[in-house]
This record gives structure tokens, C-alpha cells and sequence, in this order.
């Protein structure tokens, strides 16, 4: 492979990190779904390569292609799928940087569910008010680009979006923006499959503590967020466990 730049390497380091998350908190299924990130010169993105485990994914074997599924550089190809679905998004959708897309239990089974949506019950799923997409539309497995086109004239301004008896897709213009996404989407789905199960009828935030203005529920977690660091640190706090078991997503 070519020596990649200063600012390739660092995030191929990150993405990878980011496919070992995915492995520590249940997040992935095995060498299926994929994770891709946009190169700086925004006409090629990384990916993981067909048949490896997500935690045999490192930095350095990461593939790069163009959106026409042509491989530029690394070993090995992207599933159709990967193709299919992130190209077109990244091709769209320019502040889609980054694409994380899995099949994570929790989140998944939501979509599985007629009309199966986020409720806002909990301060936890209020960070995503306003930032969610529904695609209600199944037609099988990504075999043809329409099927991600499909999905980025859906995607709108959501940071989130949720593909009908599929899984979800964070987009974010970081991989540290986008694992949190996906780490915290996957908690509150959880917690509402939880609440759900027991036959009881959920408690809704009301409208005024949600919507997103000063001292709104909302607010409040965009501002814990971004202005006091939670995404950079809980990713950071991700890596120092990788890197106790030997980082090895780092080679």
C-alpha cells in the first residue's frame, strides 16, 4: 500500500477503532455490515474488505475506492452491499463523511416493529430529537445503487437513520461523531425494547422539555455533547480499552 498522509492515517486509526467498538459492545455481525469514511479528497472513502471479522480489521488493511466500486488501493474488494449503500450516500450527501452501518441487535429490532419508531421517554434519547430518518421501504439486499441513492434522498438532516426490518446507518462528519451516534442509539432502543416488554405504557417527555431551545432537554445534551467534550472523550475512553488488549487496530 502507499504510504498514506498524516491526516489518512489518522483516520484509518480511528475507523478501525471504531470496528472494535463495534465488537466490545455487540454492535456488529461478525464480517457482515460495514463502516466507511470519506478521504480528504472527497472522491474516494474507506472500507473493510469482504470476509474479515470486524475485529480483524486494522488501519492499515482497510481498503480505498471510488465511487464506482473500483478498489484504488489495499487487498481485496467491499461487499456489494458496502458499495451499494455507502457510495451513493457519500456521493449525495457531502456532509456524510462518514457512514457506520450495522445490524446492532437493539436498533434493528426496533425497525422490525409496524411503525417501530424512537420514543422520546428518556434524557438519553432526546440527544437524537430531531435527528432521525425512517426508511420505511424494504427491497431486499443492497444489490444496486438505487438502493443507497433511495437512502440518501431519505437521510435529509438526520445524523440517524433507521432502514425498515434492516438495521441503522449513522452519518456524522467524524468516526467519533458517528460511534457515539451508534453506541447511543443502540442504548436507547434498548431501553425502550426493555420498557416495552413489560406490557406497560411508556411515559413521554412533553413537547416543551424536548424541543430543541435553551434549557430544553435537547439543548442541554447537545451542549454535554460538543461544548463539554462527552464525544471526544467517551471515544477516547473506547480506545483505552482497545489499547489494554493490545490495540492492535492501531497496525
Amino acid at each position: 500500500m502507499l504510504k498514506a498522509s498524516e491526516a489518512e492515517w489518522s483516520l484509518r486509526v480511528d475507523l478501525a477503532a471504531a470496528f472494535h467498538m463495534a465488537v466490545a459492545n455487540n454492535l456488529h455481525e461478525t464480517i457482515a455490515n460495514h463502516f466507511s469514511a470519506l478521504l480528504p479528497d472527497a472522491q474516494h472513502f474507506l472500507v473493510n474488505p469482504f470476509g474479515l471479522h470486524f475485529s480483524e480489521i486494522t488501519a492499515s488493511n482497510l481498503i480505498v475506492c471510488d465511487f464506482n466500486g473500483k478498489v484504488v488501493r489495499g487487498k481485496g474488494e467491499p461487499s456489494a452491499s458496502a458499495h451499494h449503500i455507502h457510495a451513493p450516500i457519500h456521493r449525495i450527501v457531502p456532509r456524510a463523511r462518514v457512514l457506520l452501518h450495522t445490524h446492532q441487535p437493539y436498533a434493528t429490532a426496533l425497525t422490525m416493529i409496524a411503525g417501530g419508531r424512537i420514543e422520546w421517554a428518556t434524557q438519553t434519547a432526546c440527544r437524537f430529537y430531531g435527528r432521525v430518518a425512517y426508511d420505511t421501504h424494504y427491497d431486499g439486499v443492497a444489490l444496486s445503487d438505487s438502493v443507497g441513492e433511495r437512502m440518501a434522498s431519505i437521510i435529509g438532516d438526520a445524523d440517524v437513520l433507521f432502514l425498515s426490518n434492516h438495521g441503522v446507518i449513522t452519518i456524522a462528519p467524524t468516526v467519533v461523531q458517528a460511534f457515539d451516534d451508534l453506541y447511543f442509539i443502540e442504548r436507547v432502543a434498548q431501553t425502550q425494547i426493555l420498557d416495552m416488554s413489560t406490557g406497560q405504557p411508556l411515559t413521554l417527555l412533553t413537547p416543551e422539555m424536548i424541543e430543541i431551545e435553551i434549557e430544553t432537554v435537547a439543548a442541554q445534551t447537545r451542549h454535554e455533547r460538543f461544548e463539554l467534550g462527552y464525544i471526544e472523550r467517551h471515544f477516547d475512553a473506547q480506545k483505552r480499552l482497545l489499547d489494554l488488549t493490545g490495540g492492535h487496530y492501531r497496525s
